[in-house]
């Protein structure tokens, strides 16, 4: 039997309790893992992000809607055209606002939740929509049943005109269906009331009107003899189309001097509609028109364009610049002969309440891009403006002259739209004279007072720009000497990234705007100049706009504001220049500054925290000394936590003043902390045993050797 002296069976019990020791606080570190494991799977951004991610791409595998395919191009767009590395912590939504990712991830949830419940409103809609689409086929009048071969050699023109014109008497509920083929036409088919025209998606509307002086449009809401004589159209309303694609033949030959397959036409068409009511075109494909517009809406009111596509415009290369930038691919305009030629009507009715929306625009496999996508180029003094016109969700892809160009339109709204512009060297149709992809013009009106264009909103549009010679948005009275006036514009929370180089162009020009000039919250990322006023009046907000590596002035607010009124330009980051003549000016800073600042100029700034800089200009001089002077601001702005400078600097003989600002940008790291549950106490709980176990160890063994 073997006995163990006293102090070496103490060092042994601690060598005992201490090896217990650090098995326990083993123990317990495995079943802190497996906790923590149930806290991050539970509840952590980075779980629910993944469950989102799972249903997203379960999602993938269904067709999606035109509006989805445009927000993720938008978003994946403006993100990789030349953002500054300033901005990456944050993200741009299809809508062109930037949001913080902090803000994304606490929305994580509450999108996971939106996208199954817009899946599934959605995987409805598509059944609902095949169950009508069913319906229609089983009793619409089939155009086939009334002649129609639909092999494009045969004409059959006059078979689809019986079809409506028995629709409009009643017959299959006055709906017309046009199953798979492509459907010659060698005259207008003429639309009428309380029809309803839907192709399949395999159909096609082949244009072969190929008649001299005679128009080529292939459908129109009035008559066109067939001699050419035309009348006064009658009023149609309840008319509907949808699906398939109309082909208007327009192509050029070889020589690019004529329509390949109608060489005797002046241009060619889709839809000619006046004098109407209540009509709605949509999931069209329109394709080759030659010249001329693929809608005409003169007079109409209640018109919608949804969620279609215009593939391609041909023109000769004999056209002149003057004739080419009044070729719209989609025109909205007024009811008078010389707009509108096809009909006698002439009392100039407006057209109102047009929405065209979720559609693109761009070059097809055989014809360049548009010239420009939307717009209007005619007016007179007997003319109604067109008024409530929707522009919103699109994607103009390159057009040659604009996206949308108007003259004397009221109550408009461009929302939500993207427009690229890329350089000449990868455009089919090219303009050397520049490009303004939005282009709110006036008319030549030097005799007649006309109204111009007035309450226009441009807004969340999203602007990708490589060509040196483009603006992004102007709204100008083009001359001095028009008569009429611009007033109540807004352009608002925009997106531009300009990538353009050797750019020549301002992103934003605003001339001779009358009134109520509103420039608020755009982000413009390169290019020359930010925001260009020139020659304006009344009232004018310019208000927290940010600019991004600009080459030139972020704002220029050139010779404006003669009649006295106070323009008020405030917090837009970076400087601004101003040349004037007469007026009176009002700037009003809100400059932002970091803690420490805050610290070190605490009395300063309290006292100067609402200063106000009025300048009065008399004879082309500020009412000060003609030497350079700097005044320096610093004002603390509760709304985010940022350092700005501010110097107000007169220059020579004060006529320029320039405004020079640096920001710094506080980027906050946000880094994912584990949840502050019961499990982190017993990690507290395992290092203190740890220790204490890794003492009595290694003191038992020192105990233990000296025992030996």
């Amino acid at each position: 039997m073997k006995y163990f002296v006293p102090n070496e069976v103490f060092s042994i019990r601690k060598l005992k309790v201490g090896t217990c020791s650090v098995l326990l606080a083993i123990s317990i570190l495995g079943s802190q893992g497996i906790l923590a494991d149930e806290v991050v799977t539970s509840s952590s951004p980075m779980a629910t992000k993944e469950s989102s991610n799972a249903i997203t791409n379960d999602l993938d595998n269904s067709p999606t809607v035109n509006q989805n395919r445009s927000a993720e191009m938008i978003a994946s767009n403006s993100t990789t055209n030349g953002l500054d590395n300033s901005l990456s912590v944050n993200s741009i939504s299809s809508n062109g606002t930037i949001r913080s990712n902090s803000q994304l991830d606490n929305r994580t949830v509450e999108s996971t939740v939106t996208s199954t419940n817009e899946n599934k409103s959605y995987k409805e809609d598509v059944i609902s929509d095949r169950i009508i689409k069913k319906e229609f086929e089983d009793t619409a009048l089939s155009v086939k049943d009334y002649g129609a071969v639909g092999d494009g050699i045969h004409d059959d023109r006059q078979a689809i005109q019986d079809a409506i014109d028995a629709a409009a008497q009643g017959l299959g509920g006055g709906n017309v269906y046009f199953p798979e083929g492509t459907y010659l036409v060698k005259e207008i088919v003429f639309l009428k009331s309380h029809t309803h025209l839907e192709l399949n998606e395999k159909a096609t509307i082949l244009n072969g009107i190929n008649i001299k002086n005679h128009p080529s449009i292939v459908f129109m809401t009035g008559l066109f003899t067939d001699d050419g004589a035309q009348v006064e159209w009658g009023p149609t309303e309840d008319i509907s189309y949808s699906g398939g694609t109309i082909d208007m033949n327009g192509a050029l030959n070889e020589e690019g001097t004529k329509a390949k397959n109608l060489p005797l036409i002046n241009s060619s068409g889709a839809f000619a509609i006046g004098n109407s009511n209540n009509v709605t075109i949509k999931n069209v494909t329109f394709k080759d028109s030659y010249q001329g517009h693929a809608i005409q809406i003169a007079g109409s009111k209640n018109v919608l364009v949804d969620n279609s596509r215009f593939l391609g415009q041909a023109l000769p290369k004999t056209m002149k610049d003057g004739q080419i930038i009044s070729k719209e691919s989609i025109q909205i305009e007024p009811l008078t002969r010389k707009g509108f030629p096809y009909a006698l009507n002439d009392d100039g009715k407006k057209s109102e309440n047009v929405t065209i929306q979720n559609s693109y625009f761009g070059k097809s496999d055989k014809s360049g891009e548009l010239v420009t996508a939307i717009g209007t180029h005619y007016q007179t003094l007997s003319t109604q403006n067109p008024s409530n016109i929707k522009i919103q969700n699109n994607h103009f892809d390159n057009m040659m002259y604009a996206g949308v160009r108007f003259t004397g339109f009221t109550d408009v709204l461009i929302k939500g739209n993207r427009f690229d512009k890329k350089v000449k060297g990868e455009s089919v149709h090219y303009r050397e004279s520049g490009a303004a992809l939005v282009n709110a013009y006036s008319y030549k009106n030097t005799k007649d007072l006309l109204d111009l264009n007035k309450q226009v909103v441009i807004a969340e549009n999203i602007f990708n720009i490589a060509d040196p010679k483009t603006k992004a948005i102007r709204v100008a009275k083009d001359s001095a000497e028009y008569l009429g006036k611009v007033s109540d514009i807004t352009v608002t929370k925009n997106v531009i990234n300009n990538n353009s180089k050797e750019t020549e162009q301002p992103n934003i020009e605003l001339l001779r705007v009358s009134d109520n000039l509103v420039v608020s919250e755009n982000s413009i990322f390169g290019g020359k100049e930010g925001i260009v006023i020139e020659d304006s009046k009344g009232k004018i907000t310019v208000l927290n706009n940010q600019f991004y590596n600009l080459s030139g002035k972020y704002i220029s607010f050139i010779k404006s504001n003669a009649n006295g009124k106070e323009p008020v330009i405030r917090d837009s980051d970076g400087n601004f220049n101003i040349v004037t003549e007469n007026g009176l000016y009002k700037i009003v800073t809100n400059n932002l500054s970091d803690k420490n600042e805050k610290e070190k100029n605490k009395e300063e700034k309290q006292s100067n925290s609402n200063n106000v800089i009025d300048s009065n200009q008399k004879n082309g001089e500020f009412n000060s000394s003609k030497d350079n002077r700097q005044m320096n601001d610093k004002i603390d702005n509760k709304q985010d936590n940022k350092t700005e400078e501010v110097n107000y600097k007169i220059v020579g003989d004060g006529r320029e003043t320039e405004n020079h600002i640096n920001k710094s940008k506080e980027i906050v790291d946000v880094k994912q902390k584990l949840p502050k549950t019961g499990s982190n106490k017993i990690m507290e709980l395992f290092l203190t045993v740890t220790g204490i176990g890794l003492l009595l160890t290694l003191k038992g063994l020192k105990y233990y050797g000296k025992d030996k």
